[in-house]
This record gives C-alpha cells, sequence and structure tokens, in this order.
C-alpha cells in the first residue's frame, strides 16, 4: 500500500496570498492582517496514515483543506481556510503503482477521508476529527517469489488532532489517530495500531518557520520517526517546505481571478503495516515500504469550492517483509507512481 502511517504528521504549510488580474496587469492584495496561528499551520504532511496531503495553508484548516488565495469574504470570522458549521473537509485519492514485470508488485489504493472541526474552546484552537477508510488492491505474480499478500488490504482510522499557540511565536500539533489495519480476515489485535504526532513550530521570521517534532508509527520496521526542518517561503510564487520526511519545493505557475496553479517536486517515504492470515492459515503481519521522488500540479480555488491535485514520480527501495512467520523478504522491482486527488 503506498502509505505511510504517519502519525499525522503534519507540518503545514504556507502559501502567499495570490494576486488578482486587472487592467491587463497582475497587482497583488493588500495583506490581510492575521495574527500568527493564522499565519503558521502546524499540519503535518498527511493524515496519520500516509503523506498523499495536498499543498497546505499557513492557518487553522483540517488536513488537506486549501486556504484561500485571494481575500476572504467580507463580514468573514472564520480562521482563513476554515469553512462555516461543523463540516470542514471531504477528500478522495486514488494511487496506482503499476507492477512491472514477474518480479514487480502492484497496488492499486483507493483512500477517503471526511474532517469535522469543533472548537477547543475557539476556532483558532480546534479539535479536529477525522475518520478514514482506504483499500489497497494487489496485482503480484504467482510463483516462487510470490510475497503472498492477500488480494485486498484495508484501513479504518480516526484522528483526533489539537491544535493551539502558546505565546506570540510559537504553536503546537498534537494528534492520535488509533486504526485497524487488515486484510479483514486476521482479526486479532495484530490489526489495532495507534499512530500519532506531536509537533512544535517558531516563527523565526515573517517567512521563516523552525519546526521539529515525532511521528508514532506503531510499526515493526520503523516504530518512531523524527521530523521536522524549515518551512521558507522567500517569494509569494515560491515555497519551499525542507521538512524530514517528506521535503518539497513549490512554484506558483498561473493565477487568475478564479484559481492558482502550483507546480511541485516532493520526497516521500511510503509504506503501511498490515495483519494478514497467510494461505497456510496462519496469522502474521505484513511491512511494505518503498521511496518515492514526485512532481505534482495542484490547482487552488480562490474560494472554499472544489480542489483537485495530480503527481507522477518514480519509486524504488521496495521491501516487503513478514514479522511473525519466518518468510524470506520480498524486494518488489522499481516502479512508477500516479496519483489524483480531489477534495473539498
Amino acid at each position: 500500500m503506498t502509505k505511510l502511517l504517519l502519525a499525522t504528521v503534519m507540518v503545514s504549510s504556507a502559501f502567499a496570498v495570490s494576486a488578482l488580474a486587472t487592467d491587463g496587469g497582475v497587482e497583488p492584495l493588500p495583506p490581510v492582517d492575521h495574527d500568527f496561528f493564522s499565519r503558521i499551520r502546524l499540519a503535518a504532511l498527511g493524515d496519520p496514515q500516509d503523506l498523499t496531503e495536498p499543498l497546505l495553508p499557513d492557518d487553522v484548516a483540517p488536513p488537506g483543506q486549501p486556504r484561500q488565495e485571494f481575500e476572504p469574504p467580507a463580514g468573514r470570522k472564520l480562521p482563513p481556510g476554515a469553512k462555516p458549521g461543523p463540516l470542514q473537509q471531504a477528500i478522495v485519492t486514488v494511487t496506482e503503482l503499476p507492477r512491472l514485470g514477474n518480479a514487480g508488485l502492484g497496488l492499486l489504493t483507493l483512500d477517503t477521508s471526511l474532517t469535522i472541526g469543533l472548537p477547543a474552546p475557539t476556532v483558532n484552537s480546534p479539535v479536529l476529527l477525522t475518520p478514514g477508510f482506504g483499500t489497497s488492491f494487489v496485482d503480484e505474480v504467482s510463483g516462487p517469489t510470490d510475497p503472498g499478500l492477500p488480494a485486498q488490504l484495508y484501513d479504518a482510522w480516526l484522528q483526533v488532532r489539537w491544535l493551539t499557540k502558546l505565546g506570540d511565536r510559537f504553536g503546537v500539533d498534537l494528534a492520535v489517530a488509533p486504526g485497524w489495519y487488515s486484510d479483514f480476515v486476521n482479526d486479532t489485535s495484530q490489526a489495532l495500531r495507534i499512530t500519532g504526532h506531536g509537533f512544535g513550530a517558531y516563527e523565526a521570521r515573517e517567512n521563516l518557520r523552525i519546526v521539529a517534532g515525532v511521528i508514532y508509527l506503531d510499526r515493526y520496521d520503523v516504530n518512531m520517526l523524527p521530523a521536522g526542518g524549515l518551512l521558507w517561503t522567500p517569494a509569494d510564487d515560491r515555497r519551499f517546505e525542507l521538512i524530514f520526511p517528506r521535503p518539497r519545493l513549490a512554484w506558483r505557475v498561473a493565477a487568475d481571478d478564479r484559481a492558482a496553479h502550483w507546480l511541485y517536486l516532493a520526497g516521500e517515504f511510503g509504506g503501511n503495516q498490515w495483519a494478514v492470515r497467510r494461505e497456510t492459515g496462519v496469522d502474521d503481519v505484513v511491512v511494505y515500504h518503498d521511496y518515492r521522488l514526485l512532481a505534482g500540479w495542484e490547482r487552488r480555488p480562490a474560494d472554499l469550492g472544489v480542489n483537485w491535485r495530480f503527481e507522477a514520480g518514480w519509486v524504488t527501495g521496495r521491501l516487503v517483509e513478514y514479522y511473525v512467520t519466518d518468510t524470506a523478504d520480498y524486494r518488489p522491482s522499481d516502479t512508477f507512481l500516479v496519483r489524483a486527488g480531489v477534495w473539498y
């Protein structure tokens, strides 16, 4: 599966206000006066399960919620990027890693999630509840090197996340996400995992944030992962997320009064862990992981409408490991990745 159960770290990020076309030229809008926490969003790089988030805003908004690229409507009282009412986001993502040759391993993954925001105690210090569900379809070649994965793998989870600020320059992002990861045949406690993350961010300058924290994956191969780095926005049309484990460099390449378009390059650590039942009837735990280099295109609407993203890239360093039975590791051949996401 193409997911990194990142205890949702989400070190998140800021896109500057885009420009309106007027009289054939481009004229920036005047800056909006937000407090510190509306400028520095501590969303991690994805939900607890992966790194499939779109380019995230610098404000209090749920994972994946695009901020408004332009001036908020008059009288708007919510934090930038947030929607009226409790429903904040619905997202669908499809990711395919095709099997290339007899030594390959194909994975087609469909992920869905829904985010509900609650003030705790205010909208500027919210609790975000995000249930999610994913299905991975496995394509492997039968034979002596067959990794023996089930035809389908599933994960279901609920993330509880809290964002707040301490003082004028420091913000905190905490999350915990119990989940069930299995083939829905192995129903033992091996399928239960509790992931989470804790992050802090310091605003060193208006365009520079220092982020540090830890991601708890509750996995056999990587149990805990340190994460952090720099968020640097040298100009309105450039954004550099120099953050492990998903660095990302983004450039705004087009903008009009309806939407802005961003092109980006990213690195990614992908994978997941599931409890499965082998063909012999023995319960086991399998981990899959890989490394990815991606290029993407994202459309960010000028209002809180429908957004989309497309990514493609190369996948290498692939490994399938079983941790209960005495099964040899399997190293699928390299492949490419295609991923598309739509969210509201």
